[in-house]
Formats: structure tokens, C-alpha cells, sequence
């Protein structure tokens, strides 16, 4: 299947990363584009976009993923997605989803987080914790990478069409 258009990015997406379509759409609008909707010309856009950011991490600066304004909002309006991306995640690892996060390439040359920092952050809707800033960020990382590391995917099973996407 050759896939042609923004909307068929998203069906694409939804079936194959284990988000929801209100996600995929999300991080779709937040880089810019109109998720059912755009030219040839913004597919080829989104699509090269979506392998920047596979190749080169989230924290490269992409279009409404760079201000803690955007994924912050972003984080507790999928968190209940995103959660379960990563814990089903974590068990496709054989491990928990604390140790995934505490493991996560962005905390390599840094403080990781606490596992009590990481609970807190996860699973405690009732308050937003100031000094978990950078936790809910990486956790909209999150889900772009996900989502563009299954674009990447599709494009590696299919380098003909992924050369005359980048042409």
C-alpha cells in the first residue's frame, strides 16, 4: 500500500503506531499541517519532517514541540494515550515503565528522574508539579517520536517510494 495524502498518513498512524486518531491528528496539527486535509506538497513536507524527527529526537525543534506552552497542554490533553503507549511499551521491553523512562536518551547527560518524580508526573492529573516541566515535555516527545518512528518504519520497508518522496 502506497500511501499518497495527509489523511492516509493518519489511518496509516492509528493503525499502525497504538495511538489514537485524536493524537496522531494532534501531533499532525501541532507540526503545522491539517491532519484530513493538505496538498501533495504538505505530505511531502510532513513526510520529511516526520524522518527528521525520527533520525535526529524530538528535542531537534519541531513545530509546536519546541515551547513548554505547547507540550505541556499537549502532555495532559493525550496523557491517558500516552501512558499506555508507553506501558505497553515498557512490557514489549520486559521491563517497567519507570526504568523505560528513567532509560530515555534525553536524561544521558543529566539527573534522571526520580521514580517518584516519574509516578508523579505520569499518573497525578489532580495538579501540575512546576519542578516535572521537563518530564511533561519528554512525554510529548514522546508521542511525536513514536509516531514518526512509524513513518520511518514504512518508508524503510519501502525505499523506492521513500526516494521519490524526498525528489
Amino acid at each position: 500500500m502506497i500511501i499518497k495524502s495527509i489523511n492516509g498518513l493518519v489511518s496509516y498512524l492509528v493503525d499502525s503506531s497504538g495511538f489514537s486518531v485524536k493524537t496522531v491528528s494532534n501531533v499532525i496539527t501541532a507540526l503545522g499541517y491539517k491532519p484530513h486535509d493538505g496538498s501533495a506538497d504538505d505530505f511531502k513536507e510532513l513526510s520529511a519532517t516526520l524522518q527528521d524527527c525520527s533520525r535526529h529526537g524530538a528535542d531537534g525543534g519541531f513545530s509546536g514541540f519546541i515551547n513548554y506552552s505547547d507540550t505541556i497542554p499537549f502532555f495532559k490533553k493525550h496523557r491517558l494515550d500516552i501512558v499506555a503507549h508507553m506501558e505497553q511499551t515498557a512490557a514489549e521491553m520486559g521491563t517497567d515503565i519507570i526504568t523505560m523512562i528513567q532509560n530515555f536518551g534525553v536524561f544521558r547527560y543529566g539527573d534522571k528522574p526520580t521514580p517518584s518524580e516519574v509516578g508523579r508526573a505520569l499518573w497525578d492529573k489532580s495538579t501540575e508539579w512546576p519542578e516535572l516541566t521537563d518530564l511533561y515535555n519528554v512525554f510529548a516527545w514522546y508521542a511525536l517520536e513514536e509516531i514518526s518512528h512509524t513513518w520511518y518504519r514504512y518508508l524503510e520497508d519501502n525505499p523506492g517510494y521513500r526516494a521519490e518522496l524526498s525528489a
